[in-house]
């Protein structure tokens, strides 16, 4: 990296996202580069301060659709979350379900769906997607036996592929079910509205990939 980088690099998410849809598919392959993405506005006030006192290079991707809700805020002054550790915003049993960024609010409407059929989803929120904390994704999928990764990105060499793999390194003999991937439509995608709602991953799209980990289509 350039020494005129700053340490920590902050990217703001257009409306229609197909920049950084490529951005964030480029940096995160980067050695040595720590990439955040936050959902809740805790989320973004911890890892901007714990982004801003690494020494490290880091990358911190906001989703401009974020920016009109409201979330609580610890009053904390000091408030840090640390980087590469996820958090599980709502246990299960039945199947686990990571998302990063604006897909956590999805993953979290479809668990909420699920539960209306005697499904308990673990949805975790990677908050880093850069180094991934395989360790608590894989406490929950020995747990649950089946994972569901959400993103918005495009299928092929997504966050999703790679969870994948480290989970066949991981948890193999304890997954009862493919890893279920939950992506972008593989399209260029689109500026309107509409089409742009279509071409990425709504509630109800997670929660049929959850049932069909779970064998219930």
């Amino acid at each position: 990296m350039p020494d005129r980088l700053p340490r920590a690099q902050r990217r703001r998410e257009p409306r229609g996202r197909p920049a950084l849809a490529v951005l964030r598919v480029l940096v995160r392959a980067l050695p040595r580069l720590k990439v955040v993405s936050p959902w809740s506005a805790a989320d973004a006030k911890g890892l901007l301060k714990s982004a801003i006192r690494d020494p490290n290079p880091i990358i911190f991707l906001e989703n401009e659709i974020m920016y009109g809700q409201s979330f609580q805020v610890p009053d904390d002054g000091d408030f840090t979350v640390p980087i590469g550790k996820a958090k599980v915003e709502r246990a299960g049993r039945h199947v686990t379900i990571t998302a990063f960024s604006v897909m956590v609010g999805k993953a979290l409407a479809a668990a909420d769906e699920l539960a209306k059929e005697g499904i308990e989803a673990e949805v975790i929120n990677l908050r880093t997607i850069r180094p991934l904390d395989v360790e608590t994704i894989a406490a929950s999928v020995r747990k649950t036996n089946r994972l569901v990764s959400v993103e918005e990105g495009w299928p092929f060499a997504g966050i999703g592929s790679e969870l994948a793999a480290q989970m066949m390194e991981h948890c193999f003999d304890h997954l009862d079910a493919p890893v279920k991937r939950v992506c972008g439509l593989d399209i260029p995608l689109p500026y309107a509205a509409n089409l742009e709602k279509l071409s990425l991953p709504q509630a109800p799209d997670i929660a049929a990939a959850a049932k069909a980990v779970l064998y219930r289509n």
